[in-house]
């Protein structure tokens, strides 16, 4: 594919998309063609190639946005967006950084590896050696800035739900090199976030074929980046081509941000086997049909038996769970939903579930499976059991918020310790 034909796919697949789903933990809104999403701890504006550049009401109405929240804004300017553009943006208060390049290749166009390629791991595969984060963490501090940021990956939690990766490069087993990546939804393009060595670059980007297969047929077909600097000529000489330059804009907001952690966070894998191991070993959890109750949280608490699931039975009990656990949770602290052998959140019950902020994670009623929430130290907690068909409830501040509403809407307990 020409160059040409790579800056259409550039503009039509990348930029300016609506998500098929929000990232975790944030909130996507359309203003016209800008399509505005924020993460609590900053926001973005995306738009397709636009006619003309938006008017000044529609930039100040962005920049108003992100002040209401108090959250950094972030536009990325192309050079073949309209003229004016960056003009309207500085009116507005927001700050230009460095040009750099916009580059896109077919996976099928880049040159083939060396007689001996370089030692890539992914940190997503079942070998990855968790040891190897602290140095990938370590390597993107010492590099960059980068287009997307490492701690942008980890957030989504996409390097282990396989709509992304971070791997890095070994020299005599030791990390040298690293680099992530994620697909783009729904379209057959990878972005890649951070690259930390130029040398390595072109390595790295060839063992992300493929990735994302695991939302689409066959994977990414055509990857994005961006660069400058050796960077930029590592991977033209690789065979990528230069599509665009872009420029990014950066609004501050007025005093300290709002936030410095999205409401809503994937949880990482090492936590949740941490979680997973005390509630075997503490709480007695057991996920067989023979192993009933299957869970023996300490007291105080209590077990509730649960209708059959239709929505006029779930809602309300939906609702007095959520505002029980929003009670018994310190302004600033955080809850965890646990879903056995499936992804789980950790999130904060303030900054959820109300009009403009992401959605609450997860449910109470175990529809099919085990669902937990529990405070981090295990001191307050729901569980549901989807075969005994029960919902427990936990230590005293969540019982003291939980026990009289949802005596009121199921009945008597079946079971109570303490």
């Amino acid at each position: 594919m020409d160059t040409g034909g790579l800056r259409e796919l550039y503009d039509t697949r990348v930029r300016g998309r609506v998500p098929e789903r929000p990232p975790v933990g944030a909130v996507v809104r359309r203003d016209g063609p800008l399509v505005r999403t924020h993460y609590g701890t900053h926001g973005t504006v995306d738009h397709p190639p636009l006619a003309g550049p938006p008017t000044a009401a529609m930039v100040r109405r962005q920049a108003e946005a992100f002040a209401a929240r108090r959250e950094a804004g972030v536009w990325k300017v192309h050079g073949h967006d309209p003229a004016g553009l960056a003009e309207e943006l500085a009116a507005a208060g927001f700050e230009p950084g460095p040009e750099r390049s916009v580059l896109m290749a077919g996976f099928d166009a880049l040159a083939p590896p060396p007689d001996r390629p370089a030692d890539v791991r992914s940190l997503g595969s079942a070998e990855a050696d968790p040891d190897w984060w602290p140095h990938l963490r370590a390597l993107a501090a010492g590099s960059g800035p980068h287009p997307g940021p490492l701690a942008e990956l980890e957030t989504d939690g996409a390097w282990c739900f396989g709509a992304g990766d971070a791997a890095v490069v070994l020299e005599d087993g030791r990390p040298v090199a690293a680099g992530w990546a994620r697909a783009v939804p729904g379209v057959d393009v990878l972005a890649v976030g951070g690259l930390t060595a130029p040398g390595a670059a072109a390595d790295l980007v060839r063992s992300w074929r493929g990735l994302g297969a695991a939302y689409r047929y066959e994977g990414a077909r055509y990857c994005c980046a961006e660069a400058s600097g050796e960077l930029r000529t590592a991977l033209l000489a690789a065979g990528f081509s230069q599509v665009a330059t872009v420029r990014t804009h950066t609004l501050a907001p007025e005093g300290a941000p709002a936030a410095t952690t999205r409401p809503v966070l994937g949880l990482g894998g090492a936590v949740q086997h941490a979680l997973w191991d005390r509630l075997w070993g503490e709480f007695g959890f057991r996920t067989k049909v023979v192993d009933m109750p299957g869970f023996a949280p300490p007291a105080p608490s209590a077990t509730w038996p649960l209708g059959d699931p239709v929505e006029e039975h779930t809602r309300p009990l939906e609702h007095a769970v959520r505002r029980a656990l929003t009670a018994a949770t310190e302004p600033g602290r955080r809850l965890y939903w646990l879903d056995w052998q499936h992804p789980c959140y950790d999130f904060d019950p303030h900054r959820v579930g109300r009009p403009g902020q992401p959605p609450w994670p997860g449910w109470a009623y175990p529809d099919g499976d085990f669902y937990l929430y529990v405070d981090p130290g295990l001191r307050f907690g729901t569980f549901g059991h989807p075969w005994e068909h029960t919902l427990t409830v936990f230590g005293a501040p969540l019982l003291a918020a939980a026990e009289a509403g949802l005596t009121r809407l199921l009945g008597d307990p079946v079971r109570r310790r303490g």
